[in-house]
């Protein structure tokens, strides 16, 4: 599965929720860069939902959508990548593949997870 996984792509996978409850199959977003995607290896990830209002504007990109399947995202309702919502998981545990994100937000969203945690917080 790596030679089509690259960072940005849409995975699905079965992820505990932030409370680490609740496992369920849940679409997530490759951050692990594509050179360093193996086979037998493992990802970061970070989780997406649909549940946008729960999210803290300042840790979520939303997604393009269209309730047909968006064209490059192929997501069908508004969602956003939780950008603190960060996964390590197997290659092997990716259930299935979805679209792409498209760059501008994968930028968005690479930028808030280096970003260094605000001392002041």
């Amino acid at each position: 599965m790596s030679d089509i996984l690259r960072q940005g792509r849409i995975v699905w996978a079965e992820l505990l929720d932030p409370q680490e409850r609740n496992p369920k199959v849940r679409p997530a977003v490759v951050l692990t860069s594509t050179s360093e995607i193996h086979p037998d290896g493992e990802i970061v990830i970070a989780a997406v939902t649909s549940q946008t209002d729960t999210v803290p504007s300042e840790l979520a990109v939303e997604l393009p959508w269209h309730r047909n399947g968006h064209p490059r995202t192929k997501l069908n309702r508004r969602n956003v990548v939780v950008c603190s919502w960060l996964v390590t998981i197997p290659v092997a545990e990716i259930r299935s593949l979805g679209g792409h994100v498209p760059l501008p937000e994968l930028a968005r969203i690479l930028s808030i997870v280096m970003r260094p945690p605000d001392p002041s917080s």
